[in-house]
């Protein structure tokens, strides 16, 4: 009732009002020819309307005395059956119910935000709001349902304030107005039919710190430490042994036993046993480096305190922030030592994780973590960042460009940070706009993606069903004359469309096959479906190098398949390195993670054990 009083009010303290629903008017009108309750044949317990009036009221205002909502008098029986008598409302059933006092407004908003944050959900309405029906005399159960589902209804966009509505209104009105006012400072697109005209400076760059990497003739060991470096050997013991004294265990780790962890690690990928245990009971050379590095309750005590971030200091926000030192300083040594090149691919992987909700089509793991990376054509990972909603890449970024568009621009930035070099960017339709490729232009970089139907910008291309009719190789063009971005629909294999701001139609390849020892002519190719075609593989060829040998040993915390993943993602680095500094190996990847692990089960060994 006072809730109905605070939307209906007019402001007069002092005025006298009664509250209905149409639905309550109208049944009032119906019910005023039929007889009293009191003269109705068979009425229950031979009471009138008029005596049950009084309790039920009293009962109302007793429970609305009890929480403070109002400070009125409780009257009597007798006083209620007097003022039954006088002026008043009349309910649904032809009789008069006492006058309803107003309440101020301002000290009836006060009571009920005081309620509203005392109770969750609806809760304190429920306890504190009576009906109407139930002043009439409707106790029953279909009325007390009814009476909850028009209370949730009428609760669920109130806000307890004085000018609630009047705020709205202006919420509303200032949104439509920065709406229209955001469109009409947008240019419209100037969509012309010519090939694209681009004028970034040639590549011509000389890769100096691969050329000093050459020259230093490093073995499989030093390669993978230029990642695993004693920075992070040192960091791993500090904070293990700082977790297992917060624990009260004096477990005293060294950096030499780290090794052997380590080692133990990477023998995991190539020799795999159903229970880790294993790897000390089983007699044969690989089996014995094992037992003559490390005892294995050692390594289980070790591998149970393994810790790479203060406790003390957590980011709360941050939903990785456990691993979030190793993740920075991993991502500083992969940029340090990458391969300098013109060509990048920025994309997403899956790192395997059945415990996980996250789910990626298209990938040979589908379900774990998602993880956005940056690497070469190649497979060399540059920069990469785990997923999560709140990401630290996202603070003051763009809203426009979205999440793909701002995570292109982080990663654009981590390569300028090696110098101001013309790199060309690819990606996946999941990331492009026309936007975003604007904005990497004015960064001084060149890029091209696959790009959606509904980020073309109105763009007059051959819509995509009619050019199914044509023959293999047709495509249609057009380039935005103000910012000298080209769009470009190709019919291959399927409809695909292509944005760029470095690359165009020309020169554009014949695509011929053999049918019957003849050579048929099937249409051409755009130069920028062969290029995004030729540099779109890099993280896939990163994903083919890691699942050959994974780290198959995990513990029982849900970042330790994280850390396999780092350690997965060091070596195929290392590897990378390896064959760009010698082109003519003979040493492949199994006999590289093979070195590495072996030497570090041999040369860190404790006597003593």
């Amino acid at each position: 009732a006072a809730l109905e009083d605070l939307e209906k009010d007019t402001g007069d303290p002092g005025q006298q009002t009664s509250v209905k629903t149409e639905e309550e008017a109208t049944q009032a009108l119906v019910t005023e020819q039929r007889p009293p309750l009191s003269q109705t044949p068979g009425s229950p317990h031979g009471k009138s309307a008029q005596e049950k009036v009084p309790d039920v009221c009293l009962m109302a205002e007793e429970v609305v005395n009890e929480d403070g909502l109002f400070n009125a008098k409780t009257e009597t029986s007798q006083e209620m059956e007097h003022a039954a008598e006088a002026p008043g409302t009349a309910s649904r059933d032809g009789m008069r119910q006492p006058p309803c006092t107003s309440v101020p407004a301002d000290r009836t908003v006060a009571h009920l935000n005081t309620l509203k944050d005392r109770y969750p959900g609806d809760l304190w309405a429920r306890m504190h709001i009576s009906s109407l029906e139930y002043a009439a005399g409707d106790m029953t159960r279909k009325g007390r349902r009814k009476d909850r589902a028009r209370v949730s209804e009428l609760l669920q966009g109130l806000a307890f304030s004085g000018d609630s509505d009047v705020e709205e209104d202006n919420k509303l009105e200032a949104h439509h107005a920065q709406k229209k006012l955001k469109m009409s400072d947008v240019p419209e697109k100037n969509w012309t039919k010519r090939d694209i005209k681009p004028n970034f400076p040639s590549w011509s760059v000389l890769d100096s710190g691969l050329l000093n990497l050459k020259s230093e003739k490093l073995n499989p060991v030093e390669l993978f430490e230029l990642f695993f470096d004693d920075e992070i050997f040192n960091m791993i013991v500090n904070e293990t042994n700082n977790y297992a004294s917060q624990k009260n265990v004096n477990l005293e780790v060294t950096v030499p036993e780290i090794r052997c962890v380590l080692g133990i690690l990477l023998l995991s990928g190539f020799v795999r046993r159903p229970r880790r245990g294993m790897y000390w009971d089983i007699s044969d050379a690989d089996q014995n480096l094992v037992r003559d590095a490390i005892r294995r309750d050692r390594f289980e005590l070790i591998f149970s305190y393994l810790h790479f971030a203060d406790n003390s200091h957590l980011d709360q926000k941050d939903k990785f922030t456990k691993l979030r030192p190793l993740i920075k300083q991993m991502n500083r040594n992969f940029l340090l030592y990458a391969p300098l090149e013109e060509y990048y691919y920025f994309g997403k992987t899956m790192c395997e994780c059945f415990d996980s909700d996250q789910f990626l089509n298209g990938k040979p793991l589908r379900i774990g973590y998602k993880i956005w990376c940056g690497t070469t054509t190649q497979g060399y990972l540059v920069w990469f960042e785990p997923y999560q909603e709140d990401s630290a890449v996202m603070v003051g970024k763009d809203v426009d460009l979205g999440l793909g568009g701002n995570l292109v621009l982080h990663f654009a930035d981590v390569l300028l940070e090696r110098g101001q070099y013309p790199y060309h960017l690819f990606f996946d339709s999941f990331f492009t706009s026309i936007k975003l490729v604007s904005a990497l232009k004015k960064k001084g970089l060149r890029a091209t993606g696959t790009i959606r139907e509904n980020r073309t910008e109105k763009c007059p291309l051959m819509n995509a069903e009619h050019m199914r009719k044509m023959k293999k190789g047709y495509f249609d063009f057009r380039v935005e004359e103000n910012e000298e971005i080209i769009l470009c629909r190709w019919h291959g294999d399927g409809i695909i469309s292509l944005c760029s701001n470095a690359v165009g139609i020309a020169p554009a390849r014949e695509l011929r096959c053999s049918a019957n020892e003849e050579d048929v002519h099937q249409g051409a190719q755009p130069a920028l479906v062969k290029l995004y075609g030729e540099c779109r593989e890099g993280v896939a060829k990163m994903d083919q190098i890691i699942s050959k040998y994974r780290v198959r040993i995990r513990s029982k915390k849900w970042y330790s398949i994280l850390v396999s993943y780092i350690i997965d993602v060091a070596m195929n680095n290392a590897w990378q390195l390896h064959r760009a500094c010698n082109p003519g190996t003979t040493l492949d990847l199994l006999e590289f993670r093979r070195y590495v692990a072996h030497f570090y089960l041999e040369h860190n060994a404790n006597p003593s054990d």
